[in-house]
């Protein structure tokens, strides 16, 4: 799978002082470092400790429908260290929109600056949850946990106090530069152009947008590769929370759920991948069963794993076993199979050395 590319570095073409930082589309979130694709928070802060010496200004222009809450404190507070440990000054531009988690990144500017056709939106953190009572009121506690950093976070800047800011995310507050500035959450309104079209609509798809934004927020999303041509419409990419909460409920491994993540399923079509692989799964289950069966009724049990790793099919292990259990028995028998000799001849084959077995016995 090629690269989610949510951020860009550049220098500014008239002055190798200044780098140039663009945050682009939905932040690269846990899933991204648990699976090991797309670009993460750790890219983007190994990107940001290869920056020349030479530049002394880091502008981070920002264009993000949000992401994963903790990536975002990662970036703003490397960010803060620049200015800290390396002495540059650290500008944030919200050029188009700084929704949920991208808001937290705006924090990290000693300036905040906002286009005065920008938006900047902040809510609670949210989470998929498995699990009982007291792992869900665990999880709920940690979300109450991570809302206070946040809010610390918005204080670098806004000038309200920790009760109403909290207000504002319960009531999930979009913001237009003024309001913004008013609340202390931007420092000053500049002048906007057009911004990239670089959302992606399925990055937007669970924001709540205020019907008076909406026309605003949809100027933003990448446009068809042909516009003049409707395309058939494709089934949207099922959610990666959705997917794993289906895999976890199905007993699929983590590797499973990965590979349906990268390839962009439908929810249909990972449900039924997910339904396959369970299928295969408990037949597999019930195989190896049966073979340790046979292997223990033989007293071979130490046999079980080999027949069961080799694939070998369950009537293969009982005619295997039954050329064992009679040379042990000292008794010579045929142990090959007539080209018309079929399961129900093994099966009786094998009672009968199970008959001999009890009266040894």
């Amino acid at each position: 799978m090629s690269a989610r590319q949510w951020f860009r570095f550049e220098n500014a073409a008239s002055d190798p002082t200044v780098a140039e930082i663009h945050i682009i589309d939905f932040i690269g979130d846990w899933l991204d470092d648990f699976f090991g694709f797309g670009v993460t928070a750790k890219s983007f802060v190994d990107e940001l400790s290869k920056l020349p010496d030479a530049v002394k200004t880091i502008k981070v222009h920002i264009n993000s429908p949000g992401g994963d809450v903790f990536a975002a404190l990662n970036i703003a507070n490397a960010l803060r260290e620049q200015q800290a440990s390396k002495g540059r000054e650290v500008e944030t531009v919200i050029d188009g929109l700084a929704a949920s988690a991208a808001s937290i990144i705006a924090m990290a500017g000693q300036r905040v600056r906002m286009a005065d056709n920008a938006l900047l939106m902040i809510h609670n953190p949210w989470t998929v949850g498995i699990g009982n009572a007291a792992e869900m009121r665990k999880t709920a506690e940690t979300l109450d946990t991570v809302r206070d950093t946040i809010i610390a976070t918005y204080r670098w800047h806004a000038t309200l106090d920790e009760k109403d800011i909290a207000d504002l995310m319960d009531a999930e507050t979009w913001m237009e530069a003024d309001e913004a500035i008013g609340w202390g959450f931007a420092t000053e309104k500049v002048e906007g152009l057009k911004a990239a079209a670089s959302l992606r609509p399925q990055a937007i798809a669970k924001l709540e947008i205020p019907e008076k934004y909406r026309a605003r927020v949809e100027a933003l999303l990448k446009p068809a590769s042909d516009p003049g041509k409707a395309e058939p419409s494709a089934p949207q990419p099922a959610a990666a929370a959705e997917i794993l909460r289906l895999c976890a409920e199905a007993g699929a491994s983590v590797q499973f759920a990965s590979a349906l993540i990268a390839e962009n399923l439908s929810l249909d079509q990972a449900q039924a991948r997910i339904a396959t692989d369970k299928a295969q799964r408990e037949a597999a289950l019930a195989r190896a069963n049966q073979i340790r069966t046979l292997c223990a009724n033989a007293k071979l049990a130490e046999l079980a794993d080999g027949y069961i790793a080799g694939g070998m099919s369950v009537e293969a292990v009982m005619a295997h076993l039954t050329t064992i259990t009679a040379r042990l028995d000292k008794v010579e028998i045929d142990g090959g199979l007539r080209p018309d000799l079929g399961a129900a001849d093994v099966k009786t084959s094998w009672q009968r050395v199970i008959a001999r077995m009890n009266k040894r016995r």
